[in-house]
């Protein structure tokens, strides 16, 4: 505890008060007073002004005088101190950035890469889950029918054969007619061949004898028909497709049409064929007529089964073209048009589609080829009295023994 003297110094301190025990010692005078010629002239002139005759100088008022700033107490001093060392532990630490730990401009440049290159990986992965799925979707919507033989397929051979049948189901009829048969071959090397079976071809129908093509199917439906044409050509069957024609205009349109060169004009009242000679663009429905027209044909059912596989190869061809592949709403509608016109086997798949595609599309740009079976005779008669198509039964063991082997090489002597 401070005594009474300390805390009386205080409050002289703060008083500006001198302690009474300090005795008040007289200030010495100056050298000069001793001595009044050492005193300079300024300071004579100033004790003559002090003499009789000059007034005196008159004194500043007290209270304009400068007061004596007291000296700093020990104390306050220390209290100073001690509030600046407590501000300063309490005041928040600057951040500093490390500048090693700012991102560069080539890890900016690098990081707006990676989202960009993120990007387009994942706009990639949707265009080609479009483009696997559009055809899967569709394929799943086509109607599937029977087409599996009685007696089993024919053992596996080399290649892909698709059977290809135009029926001609429209509303009135109580059943479908197939005006088309063709047989498609994609050999493993080599060039792919289109064969036409004409529909009136006269042969042997497991169960009900001889008899036209196309009866086989009116008597047993893809089934029958499959294995019918199995058993003339020696060909195993791998995949089966039934094009409607209600549905083969629509796909033309898609596609924009097609081109037909006829020779001459042509006038068909039973199909509304009407159309000049020469080269000229058809959409849908005059394509599905051209392709119908027989009697104004003078090959009759060979003729149709020509344009048949004109037609369908130039629509093809249209479909494998990248266009049709880059745009997203012309590949949509062409899936929306195929599963509407198309009827596929239970055991075909889109493998089976896309090979169908590939082959047409090779027939179309020359670089397969498109025959008619080997034919003795297109007039033939049956006891019945039926107009039947007699095949060249030598040839066409050789055609199709070729063709069940996987070598289309030497096939250009079957061209018509």
């Amino acid at each position: 505890m401070r005594d009474e003297s300390e805390r009386r110094a205080d409050i002289d301190w703060l008083y500006q008060k001198e302690p009474e025990s300090t005795p008040k010692t007289p200030n010495p005078p100056p050298a000069a007073a001793l001595d009044p010629t050492a005193l300079p002239s300024a300071t004579l002139a100033q004790e003559r002004s002090h003499s009789p005759g000059h007034p005196a100088p008159v004194e500043a008022p007290a209270s304009r005088r400068p007061r004596p700033v007291p000296a700093p107490h020990p104390n306050q001093e220390n209290q100073t101190r001690s509030v600046e060392e407590q501000v300063r532990r309490t005041a928040p630490t600057p951040v500093r950035t490390d500048p090693s730990r700012r991102p560069s401009r080539r890890r900016r440049r690098a990081s707006g890469a990676r989202r960009t290159i993120r990007f387009i990986g994942l706009v990639l992965a949707a265009w080609l889950l479009f483009l696997i799925g559009t055809p899967i979707y569709w394929i799943n919507q086509m109607k599937v029918v029977d087409d599996t033989p009685a007696g089993g397929h024919l053992a596996d051979q080399s290649g892909t054969a698709i059977l290809l049948v135009g029926s001609d189901a429209r509303e009135g009829l109580e059943s479908a007619r197939t005006d088309t048969i063709m047989l498609l071959y994609l050999p493993p090397k080599g060039r792919s061949v289109l064969v036409s079976l004409p529909r009136d071809s006269y042969v042997p129908i497991a169960g009900y004898g001889q008899g036209k093509l196309n009866s086989a199917y009116a008597m047993g439906g893809p089934a029958l028909l499959e294995q019918t044409v199995e058993a003339v050509t020696g060909v195993r069957i791998d995949g089966y497709y039934e094009i409607g024609f209600d549905g083969f205009s629509e796909l033309v349109d898609v596609v924009g049409g097609v081109e037909i060169c006829p020779e001459t004009p042509i006038n068909d009242e039973l199909s509304g064929l009407n159309v000049p000679a020469g080269c000229q663009q058809i959409n849908g429905t005059t394509a599905l007529a051209y392709v119908r027209m027989r009697y104004s044909d003078p090959e009759g059912d060979i003729g149709r089964a020509k344009r048949q596989r004109e037609i369908t190869s130039k629509v093809m061809a249209k479909i494998a073209t990248p266009t049709s592949v880059l745009n997203p709403f012309r590949y949509w509608n062409l899936g929306r048009a195929g599963s509407g016109m198309l009827a596929r086997g239970k055991d075909t798949g889109a493998g089976d589609l896309a090979a169908t595609v590939l082959g047409l599309a090779n027939v179309s740009n020359g670089e397969g080829l498109s025959l008619v079976v080997p034919i003795k005779t297109t007039e033939g008669w049956t006891d019945d009295g039926q107009s039947v198509v007699i095949w060249n039964s030598e040839q066409a063991i050789q055609l199709f023994d070729e063709i069940s082997r996987g070598d289309t090489s030497n096939l250009d002597r079957f061209a018509a």
